[in-house]
């Protein structure tokens, strides 16, 4: 005789605890996956900002170097320009003069544009830094939500089961007959 068939009432109180057992521990596993997926996240935008960072040091960096040769070449091109004035007989006033200023002012705005150029690109890096560390907050905010909604479910189906247990656990029990007269 098989067990299962003969105590039908007291295998269906087992397999409601069985399953409120199964669901506990699928919930606590699903948690887990849940927390290491937050920090996870957490951890690619703190990585992802940082890289952002970095880029936007980078690029002020060769902002600079670029900047200080434009500096240089334009040392050497004023040089030469007094050069061939100084050549030609010209004296360093009026229209020789001016032409250096013009240039001298041109070179500058050059390197100022160099600079507002990378100095834009670094604030967009910063900013973009900035913004990956508030999505890996976000992340980590709408896991521990997730967290709670899971850990309600599981234990609302752990109650379920018991409900059940119990149920078939009164059922199985044979209710008393009162005494004939």
């Amino acid at each position: 005789m098989d067990i299962l068939t003969h105590y039908p009432t007291n295998n269906m109180a087992f397999f409601a605890i069985a399953g409120a057992v199964a669901t506990g521990v699928g919930t606590y596993m699903s948690v887990q996956g849940q927390r290491a997926s937050a920090k996870a996240a957490e951890q690619s935008a703190e990585w992802n900002a940082d890289q952002a960072r970095k880029q936007a040091s980078y690029e002020e960096s060769v902002a600079q170097k670029n900047m200080r040769r434009e500096r240089e070449n334009n040392k050497r091109e004023l040089a030469r320009m007094r050069a061939l004035g100084a050549r030609s007989g010209l004296a360093e006033a009026g229209a020789v003069s001016d032409n250096l200023i013009e240039a001298s002012e041109r070179h500058q705005t050059e390197i100022d544009d160099i600079w507002d150029r990378a100095s834009t690109q670094a604030k967009q890096l910063r900013g973009q830094a900035q913004m990956s560390l508030w999505e890996g907050e976000q992340a980590k905010t709408a896991s521990k939500y997730a967290i709670y909604g899971t850990v309600a479910s599981g234990l609302t189906s752990v109650a379920s089961s018991g409900v059940e247990a119990y149920g078939n656990y009164k059922a199985s029990k044979p209710t008393p007959t009162p005494p004939v007269e």
